[in-house]
């Protein structure tokens, strides 16, 4: 905590916004698979979940979001300075945690990780109402976005742990098709989930122009020149253009192409972290690890929230 009671008070409201602490377990569970958990991997443990808190309360601004976890957002509780300089806060803590130990990798890492965070969020920011923006120019997004921060929890966590370079590799490379497949599957709940059961503002995503897998695969299905009627009616006369846009996505198979492509990068990030391990023995505790890693995989895209 801080020695401000401010600050204090802000940071003892966010503790008790915290949802399914993915990330610092991906940390552990990582340390586990090649060895153990040590007092290192727990300090990068509450690096990585500090990162990703900074990284919520930031979003939850960017979304004009006034609900996370059935609690009002930070920015809503308090104000919008606040909300930011919170996050600043967390990212500074989160900085100094990972660079007390005796190596720089960590710091290096976590740095790396959160600057490719803020890149995907200022490209995500850009692709506002680009409607043209493709699926692989999306799913690039996705893995800067959400995937950087899964994937160095994870090699984090192996690296705490002696991992070989390989096998760290391999294990971020698990981590961020983990993360891509998780905001699939988030695209996928702003538009058939249900608040009460997420905890979310929900369908903010297509009111505030973001291009979502759902909405790029929905225009990728219609013919090119009815597909320019459609987004000249976006610019000009946007709310009669997105009740259009609502009723055909609701009679396209837009919902079962979203969850596909889910289930896809889950079993792609399966395989990676089976590829990190390819060559090893592993004692109880470990296969308990590797299992573990696994359910969190296929449970990203069969989630409430």
């Amino acid at each position: 905590m801080s020695s401000s009671p401010n600050v204090s008070e802000v940071l003892q409201y966010v503790s008790h916004l915290g949802g399914k602490r993915l990330r610092p377990a991906l940390t552990l569970l990582a340390a586990e698979l090649f060895g153990s958990s040590t007092d290192e991997s727990v300090r990068l443990a509450m690096v990585v979940e500090l990162v990703h808190t900074a990284t919520l309360i930031h979003d939850d601004i960017l979304d004009v979001a006034e609900f996370r976890r059935h609690q009002p957002t930070v920015h809503v509780r308090w104000d919008v300075p606040t909300s930011i300089l919170i996050g600043d806060w967390l990212f500074t803590h989160a900085y100094e945690l990972a660079n007390a130990g005796d190596s720089t990798v960590p710091g290096r890492l976590i740095a790396n990780a959160a600057k490719r965070v803020c890149e995907g969020e200022i490209d995500q920011n850009h692709s506002i109402a680009n409607w043209a923006l493709s699926e692989p120019q999306y799913i690039d997004l996705l893995a800067r976005k959400t995937g950087a921060l899964c994937g160095v929890s994870c090699a984090m966590g192996a690296w705490s742990a002696s991992a070989p370079l390989a096998a760290i590799d391999s294990m971020q490379a698990f981590g961020e098709k983990l993360g891509v497949a998780f905001q699939i599957f988030d695209d996928w709940l702003d538009i058939w989930g249900e608040s009460e059961k997420s905890g979310k503002t929900l369908g903010t995503d297509f009111d505030h122009n973001k291009p979502t897998l759902p909405w790029i695969y929905l225009l990728s299905t219609i013919p090119t020149p009815e597909r320019q009627t459609l987004l000249n009616a976006l610019e000009n006369n946007p709310s009669s253009a997105k009740i259009e846009l609502r009723n055909r996505l609701a009679a396209s198979n837009a919902s079962a192409y979203t969850l596909e492509r889910a289930k896809y990068y889950a079993a792609a990030a399966i395989e990676d972290l089976k590829q990190a391990t390819c060559n090893a023995s592993l004692r109880p505790s470990q296969a308990e690890a590797l299992n573990a890693l696994e359910q969190i995989a296929l449970a990203s895209v069969d989630r409430r929230g």
